[in-house]
């Protein structure tokens, strides 16, 4: 999408376009571009640039840079690799967003509960705030056995190192669309009593792509499963 620090005019008009369209319209508030997935190297590649420093370095945070001017608010970091010391790299990657593009990130892990306080704890080291302003839980796959509830937990005892005020509203629970490869998979009626059952105030679906394929099958629409988040949100605001 972007090299030597230029879009690609083929691809980037048209997510700018997007973006701001959504924007516009009020259907979103927060833009993030995702970085890493399972089965690929993205993290690996990323630890490699910064080992290497200098123009190699400063292209990929000029390349990130033209991303965000799209219209997006930072970017989402899914570590799904096995590295030696992902806690050095994703905070030292962190913080050089935050530093040099202003971003705010999320984080989106799947396990190693332990292993993404210690990030944030590392950047609160580094930078004496947090620029992570909250994880997605995958609650899925890898992740199917999550209770958001275990995270809060973690957070809230790990105090003030972390720079989270909220916990509660800070883990994100991420779940899989009926019809998804994913599982469990969850009807959005499932998915409202799932939020209620863990007192999430919100959640977020894994993906827009499965609901789309599934929903002949389902009839289950995007605008059904942000209605079930809506839902659950209510709920919470009213307890």
């Amino acid at each position: 999408m972007a090299s030597g620090g230029t879009l690609d005019p083929t691809t980037g008009a048209g997510i700018g376009g997007i973006i701001s369209a959504a924007r516009k319209a009020g259907l979103a508030r927060n833009v993030w571009f995702s970085i890493g997935a399972g089965g690929v190297s993205d993290f690996q590649n990323i630890q490699a640039i910064l080992s290497a420093g200098g123009a190699l370095e400063d292209e990929l945070y000029a390349n990130l840079k033209a991303l965000m001017a799209l219209g997006a608010d930072g970017f989402d970091l899914d570590y799904e690799e096995d590295l030696s010391d992902p806690v050095s790299l994703i905070s030292q990657f962190t913080v050089g967003l935050n530093q040099r593009l202003g971003a705010k990130l999320t984080y989106c892990p799947y396990y190693g509960t332990t292993m993404w306080i210690d990030c944030l704890t590392a950047n609160m080291t580094a930078l004496g705030s947090q620029p992570v302003v909250g994880f997605n839980l995958q609650c899925y796959s890898g992740g199917g056995g999550n209770d958001p509830r275990t995270w809060v937990s973690a957070i809230t005892a790990a105090g003030a190192s972390t720079g989270v005020s909220d916990a509660v509203s800070f883990v994100r629970p991420g779940m899989a669309v009926a019809g998804s490869p994913s599982s469990p998979a969850l009807t959005p009626a499932q998915m409202t009593a799932q939020l209620n059952s863990w007192g999430s105030p919100g959640g977020w679906i894994w993906n827009s792509a499965n609901v789309l394929n599934s929903q002949p099958s389902t009839g289950d629409s995007i605008a059904d499963y942000a209605s079930a988040m809506l839902a659950a949100v209510s709920v919470a605001e009213k307890a």
